[in-house]
């Protein structure tokens, strides 16, 4: 029952959910006839007992000991029903008042687990919270042994904090080591398997220890990156504007951001448009409408859309055309953030992701959470409902060496339990079941003897579950995902908005019904590779189980299927020609309806042809610097050609630019992000080289500092690391200050 909600029982802020009370609170509630408060922390200091403890206190040689179980009490997560964590707190603070307190305090309580933490986190009288030890050596493999030490923690809360106190120190003897290129910042990192995308905030300092190429007022900010999911949070910094979906921001030990022009390679976010600092360079994919789930959503056909929150942004902003729809939060706790449309009927569920450093500590992830979610709706005959399971991409990502490799087969594995946990149940209640990927990435996971995290261009599955008796279809020879949208409105019998111009991947007779009930579900990072099966992790996964896989039972047109392989890369795709599919522009795809052509290769074309040295926002920036002789450009973005988040041709254009203008060399500040995960992991060496090269070729430019993309480019609201790498950028803190020559 609800007693802890409708009686009160319960301090404020302790029921997380409607069944969170307590026996003992209950109970009382139920029979006593009258509001029964609980025990209320701020009351406490104030009670007859606790009152008359003073006067011992106050003698001196007393000691105050405190006894109780020690527990944080969220229901139902953690089912700790005595002492709160607050009262003991309420307790110590009364010590501390009532004389020396530290030195008399004794806390002889019963700890539950993982709470001992929670009180040296929060209570200041227990003991100092323990700051990560830096290394004295003041070496490069100093501190990547070190940082190597916070992998090892635990998922949870320590893991932030941690990596938040080593990457945020000021310069000073204990931070500054001298190195002779910025090759020697990395390869220290990748000797403990901490791969490019994790290299903490490392920044250039002079020969007096100050920081070199710091953010000031006046500056400009060129953020080169044509991918806008991750480029939001380090945006919404320097803008002071929240993007659409923000949770959480930075702390009150970040500094104000400077007064500059910000340039945006692309549209990152709408609510960005409002800033008057900000000048968007690009924006060739224009937001779209009409999309799948506006044409159903205005036939009144109810709709529920699940992920992860590290995919938050794929099934929403991605999805819905690149826009911000307006979703309103309905309710939040600690597990489940869930949104709906004030006009539309759609819902979506975003369970929060495992905090842990790399996702290939935890492959399971979220995925048996997201599945109980689909079940909720299969059980309430929802119509329409899609999801994205993220273990093959996330934990295929963060394979660092061939160790890890057995941790994305578990992530296949885990994710053929939850198939076979879901998909009959769907079939049961009358849904057509359409699965199939937005890229590739687990079916290949090793080249050259080395890991290999990046995105394929391997095809991926499109399999159709569920089809109606005397529903005789075949699939078409040349099938994409974004054939997606036409086939859903070709089961549902709906007219295609005329701006479509894809068609349904279905051929042959279907029994089309409006209010059909479909599941789609996309497996990121799933691709197709017959090819091999020692770097496949499907094929080492139906191995390890014994049995073939449901996908592979599935794709072979067991259980009535009908599959083939789609396209999901390169030019039928709107990619350039060879370039491998990514989630952002997959996700576009599924609920568009018609043929977009990608950001990478609208910004290629305008470079070749000459349009990009015209472009009104890189003249802005231009024109800024004349204005201004003490003003500087910094140029960030990813180095790599991965080409899923940046292109490092985009950033010869920009050189280019800049030499053509005449700007001065030390007016032009690099701030490269180091990738390891659409490339190789320890590959940053060679951009680095290749950046130095260009800065040589062209005579404009320095790097001033750099960190890998897990820190500045998160996406699931890990704001102590965006934070730190933002700190890197405007105040010059950092894990390592390196000093190199001129």
């Amino acid at each position: 029952c609800c007693c802890c909600c409708c009686c009160r029982a319960i301090p404020p802020g302790r029921c997380r959910r409607a069944c969170g009370g307590s026996d003992c609170d209950g109970r009382r509630c139920c029979g006593c006839g009258r509001l029964a408060l609980g025990l209320q922390p701020h009351k406490l200091l104030g009670a007859v007992g606790c009152v008359a403890v003073a006067p011992s206190l106050l003698v001196a040689g007393n000691a105050f000991r405190l006894c109780g179980l020690v527990v944080q009490g969220v229901f139902p997560a953690q089912r700790g029903r005595r002492q709160q964590h607050i009262h003991a707190w309420s307790l110590g603070k009364l010590c501390l008042q009532l004389g020396d307190g530290l030195g008399r305090f004794r806390l002889l309580g019963l700890l539950l687990g993982l709470f001992l933490g929670f009180l040296v986190r929060h209570c200041s009288f227990a003991r100092k919270k323990k700051k990560l030890k830096i290394p004295r050596n003041n070496t490069m493999d100093g501190f990547a042994t070190e940082l190597k030490k916070v992998w090892s923690l635990p998922e949870g809360e320590s893991v932030e904090t941690a990596l938040y106190d080593f990457g945020c120190h000021e310069p000073s003897e204990k931070t500054i080591v001298k190195i002779n290129s910025w090759t020697e910042a990395v390869t220290p990192f990748h000797k403990q398997d901490i791969d490019d995308q994790f290299v903490p905030p490392i920044v250039r300092v002079d020969a007096e220890g100050k920081p070199v190429g710091t953010v000031k007022d006046g500056d400009t900010v060129f953020y080169f990156d044509f991918r806008t999911d991750r480029a939001k949070p380090l945006t919404s910094c320097f803008l002071g504007i929240p993007f659409g979906g923000q949770n959480g921001g930075l702390s009150e030990l970040a500094q104000k951001s400077p007064d500059v022009l910000f340039v945006s390679m692309t549209k990152y976010d709408d609510n960005f448009s409002k800033s008057p600092k900000l000048a968007e360079a690009f924006n060739p994919a224009e937001p779209l409408s009409d999309t799948y789930a506006e044409v159903i959503g205005r036939e009144g056909i109810r709709q529920t859309i699940v992920a992860e929150s590290e995919k938050w942004r794929a099934v929403t902003w991605f999805k819905d055309g690149r826009r911000n729809l307006g979703y309103q939060r309905e309710s939040e706790d600690e597990q489940l953030i869930t949104e709906k449309h004030p006009d539309l009927p759609i819902t979506v569920k975003i369970t929060r992701s495992r905090q842990v450093a790399a996702h290939i500590q935890a492959p399971q992830m979220r995925a048996a959470e997201i599945t109980d979610l689909l079940l909720e709706a299969v059980k309430g005959g929802v119509e329409d409902v899609f999801a994205n399971y993220a273990n093959a991409d996330m934990v295929g990502h963060a394979m660092t060496s061939l160790e890890n490799f057995d941790g994305v087969v578990e992530a296949i594995l885990v994710l053929d339990t939850q198939l076979e946990r879901l998909v009959p149940e769907a079939l049961k209640q009358g849904y057509v079941v359409i699965i199939t990927g937005d890229h590739g990435n687990a079916e290949d996971m090793i080249k050259k003897g080395k890991a290999n995290p990046a995105h394929t261009t391997n095809q991926v599955p499109f399999i159709v579950l569920g089809l109606q008796e005397g529903e005789k279809c075949t699939l078409k020879d040349d099938v994409t995902i974004g054939d997606m949208a036409p086939t859903m409105l070709h089961l549902r019998g709906l007219k295609a908005p005329g701006s479509w111009d894809r068609t349904s991947a279905l051929q042959g007779d279907v029994k089309a019904d409006k209010n059909r009930k479909i599941m789609r579900l996309v497996l990121d990072g799933y691709g197709v590779n017959k090819e091999t099966e020692e770097h496949n992790a499907m094929a080492q996964a139906a191995k390890k189980k014994g049995s073939p896989l449901h996908m592979d039972r599935w794709l072979d047109g067991k259980d009535g299927a009908v599959s083939c392989t789609a396209e999901a890369s390169g030019k039928k795709c709107g990619y350039p020609e060879g370039e491998s599919g990514t989630t952002e522009f997959g996700h576009v795809l599924f609920d568009a309806g018609r043929n977009v052509r990608s950001d990478l290769l609208l910004i290629d074309y305008a470079i070749e042809s000459g349009e990009f040295a015209k472009n009104k926002a890189i003249r802005k920036a231009m024109t800024n610097l004349k204005e201004s002789k003490a003003a500087k450009l910094h140029v960030m973005g990813v180095l790599s050609d991965g080409n899923v988040h940046s292109s490092i041709n985009h950033l010869d254009g920009i050189l280019k630019v800049l030499k053509e203008a005449g700007v001065e060399a030390d007016r032009v500040s690099l701030h490269p992000i180091t990738d390891g995960r659409d490339v190789a992991g320890d590959s940053s060496p060679k951009y680095l080289q290749w950046l130095q090269d260009k800065i040589k070729e062209h005579g404009v430019g320095q790097i001033n500092s750099i960190w890998g993309r897990g820190w500045g480019k998160d996406r699931d609201n890990r704001w102590k690391r965006i934070e730190a790498a933002y700190r890197s950028l405007v105040e010059g803190t950092a894990a390592v200050h390196v000093q190199l020559p001129e």
